[in-house]
């Protein structure tokens, strides 16, 4: 990888970063209604979520691993951040819009 790839990676770093803090200054007194759409921008139930996008970058930190403990926990990482944490936030949407009732 060369050193411009790797400014550019850094930059859009410093930037997804710089934006994951503004929505969470954001989050602050959330409202039913705000929780909702937090939930859905983390994991909506399709393809693109905040955290599908997150189990993206993180299995594109594995890509072309050998096959080993560094593959392997990056797989986990991803299986965990894509599939356990979305399945969680889409029991809690559901349960919190059977306690809200309709929005």
């Amino acid at each position: 990888m060369n050193g411009e790839k790797t400014e550019r990676i850094r930059r859009a770093a410093a930037e997804a970063h710089t934006a994951l803090q503004r929505l969470t200054a954001a989050t602050a007194g959330l409202t039913p209604e705000g929780r909702t759409v937090l939930l859905e921008a983390l994991h909506d139930g399709k393809t693109d979520g905040l955290l599908v996008l997150l189990g993206g970058l993180i299995t594109a930190a594995g890509e072309e691993l050998p096959e080993g403990e560094a593959a392997e926990d990056i797989d986990e990482a991803t299986a965990y951040v894509e599939d356990y944490a979305g399945q969680r936030l889409a029991r809690a949407r559901a349960a919190l819009t059977t306690q809200e009732g309709p929005t």
